[in-house]
């Protein structure tokens, strides 16, 4: 792991208001859709956190599959970055409550520990992303 190319990523990654999750459905083709990344604005690794619906159909391909993916692309600096690994539900009330915002009612829940409420948490595998025309590749 190039600390350099992490503080990359990371730096990608607190520009992007949104990412795009790939998943895999429940037939095994890919399945794409734009998340919010909130929750990731001031990381300093790569520990990355996400909201959605518990009966979300991310959720029912993520518990069938974990592996997936993310591309950050920032339109103004025309920066990108692919992270793969795994992503899976924290049910921990305190780590959820640690996340909530009260943002969030807006889309209709009502706190932390509402039932429909789902915390995502990204354990990142690997990484890709290109300076000029050199592509930039490890293990995290």
């Amino acid at each position: 792991m190039n600390n350099d190319e992490i503080k990359s990523i990371i730096d990608v990654v607190k520009s992007c208001d949104d990412v795009v999750l790939g998943t895999n459905r429940l037939d095994g083709y890919p399945d794409l859709r734009t998340i919010m990344n909130a929750l990731n604005a001031d990381i300093n690794n790569l520990d990355l956190h996400f909201i959605t619906d518990r009966d979300s159909p991310k959720m029912k391909q993520l518990h069938h599959n974990a592996k997936c993916a993310l591309y950050y692309f920032n339109p103004n600096t025309r920066y990108a970055v692919r992270l793969f690994g795994e992503m899976n539900a924290v049910d921990d009330i305190a780590e959820k409550e640690k996340y909530w915002r009260d943002d969030y009612k807006q889309f209709g829940y009502t706190g932390a520990d509402d039932p429909e409420l789902a915390l995502l948490q990204f354990k990142p595998y690997s990484y890709k992303f290109y300076v000029g025309d050199e592509m930039k590749t490890g293990l995290i």
